[in-house]
């Protein structure tokens, strides 16, 4: 099967699937949801333990994994103890769950180290970078797309409209780029990334964020203006995250992070845009009170 069918077989089956998920299964803050992000954001992990593996800074598998998904499952888990118990007057209990176990992360990540053998104190700075970044990278910005799914008064619609802006941005970029992409090699960590690629997502972004505003008043500002530039932001994170990841791969000398996702490639390779934007969503969206 061609790259181009498996791509187009992704997106109209595997696209409408995660959309029924989110729709159709919200019980226990989107539990459904959450256990497919925290699943592959241990894929996530995996994957980005052979680029540090790749590069000789580390071969540690297992610390990777439980950082890289144990942030996004404390944030889950941080929401479902409930505010009263896990939470203070100023951080939701996601958020608590979140920084609590970036934190236990981080020690155990820096703190193992004290206790090296001699023969081991060259490899303290290359493996505890490498740990901590496991924990900030897909761990934090991975709990991000928990909070999506399980925070906000209309978590569905928000989740819903995050990933529809993520998935438009990065279709069209793939499309018009395909088609009309003449100008290459803007970027060096991603020479095939063409002009008419950027500026194709761009508009999907720019244009699907108007659409949802004009079919969900209300949620993504008060005019097309304001949901326009909103998209903007939303869409340069997904450039951005998709960019850092073919930074990483291309330091690491790896083409694709995995071959899990048809049409797709690894993990990463799926959900490095998401990385990057799911922040930017979340904060600007409790910023301006967006789904709330």
């Amino acid at each position: 099967m061609s790259n181009l069918l498996q791509r187009l077989l992704l997106f109209f089956v595997g696209v409408p699937l995660i959309a029924a998920i989110v729709v159709f299964l919200p019980q226990y803050r989107h539990a459904a949801v959450v256990s497919m992000i925290v699943g592959l954001l241990a894929g996530c992990s995996l994957e980005l333990a052979r680029f540090f593996g790749a590069k000789g800074l580390s071969d540690r598998i297992g610390p990777f994994i439980i950082l890289g998904a144990g942030v996004p499952a404390a944030a889950y888990i941080g929401g479902m103890l409930g505010e009263s118990f896990f939470s203070t007057s100023f951080l939701s209990g996601s958020s608590m769950g979140i920084l609590l176990a970036a934190g236990a992360g981080l020690i155990v990540s820096f703190g193992g180290s004290a206790f090296v053998r001699a023969e081991g104190i060259p490899d303290v700075m290359p493996r505890a970078s490498a740990l901590g970044f496991a924990t900030a990278y897909p761990g934090l910005l991975g709990a991000f797309l928990v909070l999506l799914a399980s925070e906000p008064p209309k978590a569905t619609e928000s989740l819903l409209a995050f990933c529809v802006l993520a998935f438009s941005n990065d279709s069209l970029a793939w499309l018009v780029g395909m088609t009309l992409g003449r100008r290459r090699g803007i970027v060096a960590v991603s020479p095939n990334k063409s002009l008419a690629g950027f500026i194709g997502g761009m508009c999907g972004s720019i244009g699907t964020s108007i659409g949802i505003a004009a079919i969900l008043p209300g949620t993504m500002g008060s005019s097309a203006l304001e949901a326009g530039a909103f998209g903007f932001v939303i869409g340069a994170a997904v450039i951005v995250g998709d960019l850092f990841e073919s930074a990483l791969k291309r330091s690491s000398g790896i083409k694709d992070s995995g071959s899990a996702i048809p049409g797709r490639g690894g993990f990463l390779d799926s959900l490095d845009s998401l990385l990057f934007a799911a922040p930017v969503f979340y904060g600007l969206s409790l910023l301006l009170g967006f789904f709330r």
